[in-house]
């Protein structure tokens, strides 16, 4: 696996440099786009993404990111549980090339978790909170002017408020804070 990831950086930073020639007059300015945005540190989550260029230097961007996982054992339903996780993003580009943009942003959202044993409820309510300061940029190639690639890093802080019986006060608070790195790409309208 850890093969893979270096491979995947090798090729994509590749394909950065290679586009420097090929590279469009104008960056997406003005236009929305809508792909794919992943987050790579530690466990994948993959998600839907739209984001929009107000002009040349600032963004908005909003994301849809959900995950599903069960455990059978002798056809017998143990364990089944989902993530779903809302966020919203600003981002300042204070460089703009004419084939790039190098930003720096603010994400935050909000989610949550179900988890069920055969059936039912371990947890009454699991909330997740989401607040991410990052850097990134963003690359277009000529041939292909309307496909935006991006990459991101930040340090995530991810709060978990969970309630095992249903009452007024959470019974777990769970901080989960590191280093992230997420991957997108976005094709614009």
């Amino acid at each position: 696996m850890k093969q893979f990831k270096t491979l995947l950086v090798a090729f994509v930073a590749l394909a950065f440099s290679a586009g420097n020639v090929f590279a469009s007059e104008t960056p997406n300015a003005d236009k929305i786009g809508l792909g794919y945005q992943g987050i790579f540190g530690g466990d994948v989550l993959q998600g839907l993404s739209a984001r929009y260029w107000v002009g040349d230097e600032i963004a908005i961007e909003g994301n849809f990111f959900y995950g599903d996982a069960s455990l059978e054992v002798d056809d017998v339903d143990e364990f089944d549980g989902s993530l779903y996780l809302f966020t919203g993003k600003f981002m300042y580009a204070p460089v703009v090339k004419s084939n790039s943009r190098f930003y720096v942003g603010l994400e935050g959202g909000f989610g949550g978790v179900d988890l069920e044993s055969d059936g039912d409820d371990i947890v009454d309510d699991v909330d997740v909170y989401v607040i991410n300061p990052l850097i990134g940029a963003e690359h277009y190639f000529s041939e292909f002017s309307e496909l935006g690639f991006n990459w991101e890093v930040g340090y995530k802080f991810h709060m978990i408020n969970a309630d095992f019986d249903g009452g007024d006060d959470d019974d777990l608070e769970l901080d989960l804070n590191g280093i992230s790195v997420a991957l997108g790409a976005h094709y614009y309208f």
